[in-house]
């Protein structure tokens, strides 16, 4: 069953999930291997792309094997993440506390406002689909995710992905 994202055509619907340490290139050759519709890398910084921090190109490796891949991008800067959207999707469900403490990951589900900041300006810079992921909420007060796909909708996000716990349940 082909799924489509955009007008991006996949061969189903099956992801690969990001997974910080394990989705890398072989990794994820693998599962294209095994029937995987689409892959998606680690995430990369948006920051460590613009500055051209050494480390981030073996994140950002992708091999014409992997068929639709797509780059996991975090930041909460607007204007850096939009320079870097032509190859990018975000990601504001991030739980570790150093990316939480830089106010990006799923701190942006505590600042929907700034998360549409960010989202308005990736789609306006590129003409690829941009997809999100974020969580049911922050925490278990502030459960949002509903609000927060419909706001990422307005913005013309091409898809969401909804991670099931908060990020107090990290």
């Amino acid at each position: 069953m082909k799924f489509k994202i955009g007008d991006t055509l996949l061969d189903n619907n099956v992801f690969l999930a990001p997974m910080a340490g394990v989705t890398d290139l072989p990794f994820r050759l693998l599962c294209r291997e095994q029937g995987a519709g689409m892959s998606v890398t680690e995430m990369v910084s948006a920051k460590a792309i613009l500055y051209k921090n050494k480390n981030t190109k073996e994140l950002l490796a992708v091999d014409p094997a992997e068929g639709p891949v797509s780059v996991q991008l975090f930041g909460s800067d607007p204007e850096i993440m939009a320079a870097i959207a032509a190859q990018i999707d975000v990601n504001m469900g991030c739980p570790v506390p150093k990316i939480v403490n830089n106010h990006e990951g799923s701190a942006l589900m505590k600042d929907p406002a700034q998360a549409e900041k960010v989202l308005t300006a990736m789609v306006k810079a590129v003409k690829k689909p941009v997809t999100v992921k974020f969580r049911k909420g922050f925490n278990d007060q502030n459960i949002n995710a509903v609000e927060f796909a419909k706001m990422a909708e307005s913005c013309g996000v091409a898809a969401v992905a909804v991670h099931g716990r908060t990020r107090e349940q990290y």
